[in-house]
């Protein structure tokens, strides 16, 4: 990837990381700020501002309840009882605030997931198949970032599995050692591991927080209703005894009212929130799990970590490709002649198939002159064995003649 790609890559990305001292807008992968040259710390998470709308959000919805719907159009005298008071009121406001913060904490909860689960696409995996260089390191997070904008994953700067990622290939320009690499894995887990729990701190202060209103409602109205009847006693006299028993009996019921409905109001309203808080905590561990996991499998096998691997490859690559070319000039230059044996060839062989006809008669015909010297050398040999008896009988007469005249 050349200078001026790298540049257009940049500018596609646009800004993405505030300087915390200047607030200027900077690259991803700048290390410092381009105003201010200060370093660039990423921007510190966004649980307090989720905390502040949460509580906006339970106080509004706290005053339409009470103020202007539903609770001036309830005509029943129960209902009434259950959520009057201010302990009641302080609860309802603080269930209201515990369930806008888990709200938050969801969708933070789905962006996170989706830049997971853009990091588990086949491209992206292809990408990192083939290796990733100490020299590359800018670039690979360049397109990384590239590739999440293409997939319209929103705020991915701010993701777990991003920032692992990010921190993991800058620590492998700066250390490229296996073991390096590896313990700052773990490290980052930790981490991550740590700041998902304490984001759940505000939750499990309200988790015990609610309850613990709900019994001080309970031991306030136990109180009022004791100091009521006390009031009884101490004002008590003979004369009309009716009235004052049934007007000490109001205050003792209306405080045990105000004790009981506290206690009610506080654990039916935290027990929405345990659900929903150990919930969304038991898929928060799982992600991470899993962002462990592609670090594990996809990211560190894929990582080069000594500069010389990358001298090694390169000095393959390019002997590869010397070889290559000398095997194209090579087999460009047989290629003419192969081409001409092959033209001989196929004019030998139609040669050879008009000379098979003569070759087979001259092979007949050879058979044939064959035959008949057979049969003649035969004649003769018969011819010869029918002449010897007579020769050998002339023989004979010539010797018994020649004795008889040596007789006389």
């Amino acid at each position: 990837m050349s200078g001026i790609q790298v540049k257009k890559i940049i500018t596609q990305i646009g800004q993405q990381m505030k300087c915390l001292k200047c607030g200027w807008s900077n690259s991803d992968t700048a290390a410092y700020c381009q105003n201010c040259h200060s370093y660039l710390a990423e921007s510190p998470g966004i649980e307090a501002l989720n905390s502040f709308k949460s509580l906006i959000l339970g106080v509004f919805f706290t005053g339409i309840f009470y103020l202007v719907f539903p609770m001036p159009l309830i005509r029943s005298e129960y209902w009434q009882q259950l959520f009057s008071g201010r302990i009641s009121e302080t609860i309802f406001a603080l269930v209201l605030w515990s369930i806008f913060l888990i709200y938050f904490k969801w969708i933070q909860f789905r962006q996170q997931h989706q830049t997971y689960a853009a990091f588990r696409n086949q491209l992206l995996h292809d990408s990192f198949s083939n290796g990733i260089y100490v020299k590359d390191v800018d670039e690979r997070i360049l397109e990384i970032s590239q590739f999440l904008q293409e997939q319209k994953v929103k705020k991915f700067q701010d993701s777990i599995i991003f920032r692992r990622v990010r921190r993991t290939l800058r620590h492998l320009k700066a250390i490229p050692k296996k073991e390096e690499i590896t313990s700052i894995l773990n490290y980052q887990a930790e981490i991550d591991h740590n700041r998902m729990q304490s984001s759940y701190a505000l939750l499990n202060v309200f988790i015990w927080a609610i309850p613990i209103l709900g019994f001080i409602g309970t031991v306030f109205g136990i109180g009022q209703s004791i100091g009521e009847f006390s009031d009884f006693i101490r004002s008590t006299n003979s004369t009309d005894m009716n009235t004052q028993i049934r007007s000490a009996l109001g205050g003792v019921t209306s405080g045990l009212s105000i004790a009981f409905s506290t206690t009610f109001i506080a654990l039916v309203g935290v027990v929405p929130i345990m659900m929903l808080a150990s919930s969304l905590r038991k898929r928060e561990e799982d992600l991470l799990l899993s962002v462990e996991e592609y670090c594990l499998e996809d990211l560190l096998p894929n990582l080069h970590l000594r500069p010389g691997d990358e001298l090694l490859d390169d000095a393959v690559t390019g002997q590869l490709e010397q070889m290559a070319d000398f095997a194209e000039d090579w087999r460009k230059q047989v290629s003419p002649v192969l081409k001409s044996v092959e033209q001989y060839s196929k004019g030998l062989a139609a040669q050879v198939r008009g000379l098979q006809p003569l070759i087979q008669k001259f092979s007949e015909s050879l058979f044939e002159a064959k035959d008949e010297m057979g049969e003649i050398k035969k004649v003769e040999k018969n011819n010869e064995k029918s002449a010897s008896p007579k020769t050998e009988d002339l023989q004979e007469e010539g010797l018994m003649n020649n004795s008889k005249e040596s007789n006389r």
